[in-house]
């Protein structure tokens, strides 16, 4: 790699090298505070973020102590023991799965993420089957009651001609669940 860096050097018109040597290094420069400066926004980031995480949660923690001892009687005072201990642990939950979300390597992230869109597939696989079942149920139905009324409708009087009081009936039956 290096060869072909010197290779291109070389190429350069003589009178031009320096301008294109000097054009490469203002380059370098430039990209090496760019990442200097990422790099420090980034940490100065997570440190803002973690300091307003720890207050939150160390107000909302103080919040729900003192509104759970305000609210207790003191007649049950085994089931107020108990709700406070719960409420940390549950709010504890939360607050460590944002320091460990921060934390993630690019594998975790991107494993997380497969998962994710894997249970959005299914999901959406399983509405996709329902819904074709209940086209499937209902198009059967459809068919059923299409195949009964041909039936009624293609019986014939003794003569061999249609009966048409079955017609009437039928047509008699369509109006009424219209009004219905």
């Amino acid at each position: 790699m290096q060869g072909s860096k010197i290779q291109l050097e070389e190429e350069y018109p003589e009178h031009l090298k320096h301008l294109y040597l000097a054009e490469r290094e203002r380059m370098d420069t430039e990209e090496q505070e760019k990442r200097q400066k990422r790099y420090k926004g980034r940490a100065v980031d997570k440190e803002t973020e973690e300091d307003e995480e720890v207050k939150t949660e160390l107000e909302s923690h103080f919040t729900e102590k003192h509104i759970s001892n305000t609210t207790t009687d003191q007649t049950a005072t085994s089931d107020s023991a108990n709700e406070p201990a719960e409420s940390e642990s549950s709010h504890k939950t939360p607050f460590i799965q944002k320091k460990q979300k921060q934390k993630m390597s690019s594998y975790q992230k991107t494993k997380l993420e497969y998962e994710r869109i894997k249970e959005e597939r299914a999901r959406k696989r399983e509405e996709f089957l329902k819904d074709k079942a209940q086209r499937e149920e209902a198009l059967k139905k459809y068919k059923e009651k299409k195949i009964a009324t041909y039936q009624l409708l293609k019986r014939k009087t003794k003569k061999g001609q249609p009966n048409l009081n079955l017609h009437m009936e039928l047509l008699l039956q369509k109006i009424q669940a219209q009004r219905k």
